[in-house]
């Protein structure tokens, strides 16, 4: 629950930060679930497989899968974005009354939740571990009030790259046109004259913010993996979205082509679906 002067700071500043939002144990379920994907590819090519919270050992055992099965260490965090826990929490009643308290009558998810584990180490692109300035809206395209919520996994200390944001900056608008892998890219000349905030967060702390507000990733400068997620709502109550059709820029289609040749074809599938011995009534 949200008082008054947390929702006109919202309006002001474009954010608010909200500890112990949730209990650490219920966010660090997610990391944890989604540390066991990887330690079951672990597993399967000889690679240690630690507790996710020996965070040295784990994060070793990362870095020798990414570079020796680079595309199953892709597809594992294709399937970590998948993850019940990850879109239990999304749906959460604290987070949509809060919604509800920053003015969004209708909340709607804007897109899938999405979990991050950013490292220098497990990048391909720089994009991949830290983001330029930019704006979600840019890509969302959704109401005007729309909010993201971010919510760190773990301790986000000054070393391990905490989000950085420009206090004031959504009530600008739109100040990009400009979209590079995905994310609407912040031109440095609007950047000229502001000034980042770094927002240092603990696991079960929550970061509400405008789609609006400009902001980039902090640094990592540890070798350690930083985990976070976010989740991003439109409202369907909004008078412009409302007129704008309730537009949605995201596509999702599956490949057309068998990503595994000749999988399953041929193969009896007895063991997944045994023959009842149960005689029919």
């Amino acid at each position: 629950m949200i008082g008054p002067e947390q929702t006109a700071a919202y309006r002001r500043d474009g954010f608010l930060h909200l500890p112990d939002f949730f209990a650490a144990d219920e966010v660090h379920a997610i990391r944890l679930q989604a540390a066991e994907v990887f330690r079951t590819q672990f597993r399967r090519f000889g690679i240690p497989a630690p507790e996710a919270t020996d965070e040295p050992a784990f994060t070793d055992s990362m870095q020798r899968l990414f570079q020796s099965q680079l595309p199953v260490f892709v597809n594992c965090g294709k399937q970590a974005q998948h993850l019940t826990a990850l879109h239990r929490l999304s749906l959460e009643p604290r987070i949509l009354e809060t919604l509800g308290q920053l003015g969004l009558g209708r909340p709607v998810i804007s897109t899938r939740p999405v979990l991050f584990f950013n490292s220098r180490r497990l990048a391909t692109k720089d994009v991949y571990w830290r983001v330029f300035p930019h704006q979600d809206w840019r890509s969302m395209q959704g109401s005007l009030d729309s909010v993201v919520v971010w919510l760190p996994l773990m301790d986000i200390t000054p070393e391990i790259g905490p989000l950085e944001i420009v206090p004031g900056s959504h009530r600008d608008g739109l100040v990009t046109d400009t979209v590079v892998e995905g994310f609407g890219q912040v031109p440095t000349s609007y950047l000229a004259n502001k000034t980042f905030q770094s927002v240092p967060c603990r696991i079960g702390d929550a970061l509400f913010f405008s789609s609006f507000l400009v902001h980039q990733s902090g640094t990592n400068v540890t070798d350690g993996i930083r985990w976070s997620c976010h989740f991003r709502y439109n409202n369907l109550d909004d008078p412009s979205f409302i007129e704008r059709g309730y537009v949605h820029p995201y596509l999702y289609k599956p490949s057309d082509e068998l990503l595994t040749p000749d999988y399953p074809v041929n193969l009896k599938l007895t063991d997944i679906f045994p023959a009842s011995t149960t005689n029919a009534s």
